[in-house]
């Protein structure tokens, strides 16, 4: 059986339809789109990928063995030292690690070895309180190329996060996010923010708290880039994107990338740039009155959708003020702390957008987040760790308003 370090090349797949091909070089790697599909979209605006274009037929990465775009489909911490130990190959060695994770990603693409399409996984059905989830976790550490694996664990707050792609009874996909031990009530934590972001406006993942059949809390994330289709009677694929992805930046830039730098990425690849500015200000505010420290690029999504590109629902939202991270992760205008209403209207009226569209969203923010940081006992934090966070989130809550 040939190991994922044998293979000089991989298959891209969108659904059954060959896309292109990715092959090592002495120097990095080289994408080619296959003949049929090129010369199929070759005159189309757009391609796979925003830096991967239809009009380009072969993109030359140089340095790293794989371009941006495939680099972010990657997992990350303890997902990805995983795949490291079982393929048997560097964190570096990007084209490996693809050809073993590659089947089932973010997004509607496929990376797989060989000349045949990834086949359709018919996923385990399962209630919570019928399994444990430590076992699911346990064996979706083991899974092979033929199985799931997800990108995007909180790395900031830990590469311990624990997050899994997972496919219970019913017509949707999740990620299921468990508890690690060194951050309590983490997935509670996510739970309450989530659902506090819906009450604020927020357009936000579904999320739901349950527990397994030892008690055990997990959250159960309904995934956004598959959206169940009544003709095929499967789950279609969302083409997704995120920030790492749409600026054409490698994930290890994440907590580098700035406000300014996502803002300009929305205004070149949204269809109508300024909506989606609003939905990210309300998203940056959002986080800063929370403490929310690791809204970094790779938890910014956009999401196909003809003629181009909107916001993704937010995910990934808590407050990490509670295990010591108090600024922002993504700068604005080069202060990630002590932010105020005119911080993000300055911010805003410089991309286009209305001072009274900006004033109409921190409103109804101000509005609606008192009722919610007075039952912040609700997450089962310590009473110092309660006591901190509603005082630092009524502190910039003023900062907000005013």
């Amino acid at each position: 059986m040939r190991r994922p370090t044998d293979f000089e090349s991989a298959t891209v797949w969108r659904e059954g339809t060959l896309v292109g091909t990715i092959a090592r070089t002495r120097h990095g790697s080289v994408f080619e789109y296959a003949p049929a599909f090129f010369d199929a979209h070759a005159l189309l605006p757009g391609g796979i990928a925003t830096h991967l274009p239809y009009a380009r037929r072969t993109t030359e990465t140089r340095g790293v063995n794989l371009h941006p775009f495939f680099a972010g489909l990657l997992p990350e911490g303890i997902r990805l030292e995983a795949l490291v130990d079982r393929v048997k190959t560097s964190e570096d060695d990007l084209l490996s690690l693809l050809v073993a994770a590659g089947a089932d990603t973010i997004g509607d693409l496929s990376v797989v070895p060989g000349d045949t399409p990834p086949s359709a996984i018919e996923p385990e059905r399962w209630k919570p309180n019928e399994v444990r989830f430590a076992d699911l976790f346990e064996k979706s550490m083991k899974s092979t190329a033929e199985e799931p694996t997800i990108p995007g664990v909180q790395a900031k707050l830990s590469a311990s996060t624990i997050s899994f792609p997972v496919v219970p009874a019913g017509r949707a996909a999740f990620i299921l996010k468990l508890n690690p031990p060194k951050y309590p009530k983490l997935v509670e934590n996510e739970h309450f923010f989530m659902g506090m972001a819906k009450a604020c406006g927020l357009s936000v993942a579904s999320t739901n708290l349950v527990h397994d059949r030892d008690g055990e809390a997990g959250l159960l994330v309904e995934r956004f880039d598959r959206v169940w289709s009544p003709e095929t009677k499967s789950l279609q694929r969302i083409h997704q994107e995120d920030a790492c992805q749409f600026l054409d930046r490698y994930p290890a830039d994440k907590y580098r990338i700035s406000c300014r730098e996502i803002a300009e990425g929305l205004q070149e690849f949204c269809a109508a740039p300024i909506p989606e500015l609003t939905h990210f200000i309300r998203l940056v505010a959002f986080s800063y009155l929370i403490g929310n420290g690791d809204l970094h690029a790779k938890n910014v999504s956009i999401l196909a959708k003809q003629p181009g590109f909107v916001l993704s629902p937010a995910y990934d939202l808590l407050s990490t003020l509670p295990y010591g991270d108090r600024r922002m992760a993504l700068k604005l205008d080069g202060r990630d702390d002590n932010l105020r209403r005119s911080d993000f209207i300055s911010f805003g009226t410089r991309l286009a957008v209305r001072e009274l569209a900006i004033a109409k969203v921190f409103d109804h923010l101000c509005d609606r987040a008192p009722a919610w940081i007075e039952r912040l006992e609700d997450i089962g934090l310590d009473e110092r760790r309660t006591r901190d966070l509603r005082d630092t989130m009524n502190r910039r809550l003023a900062q907000l308003s005013g």
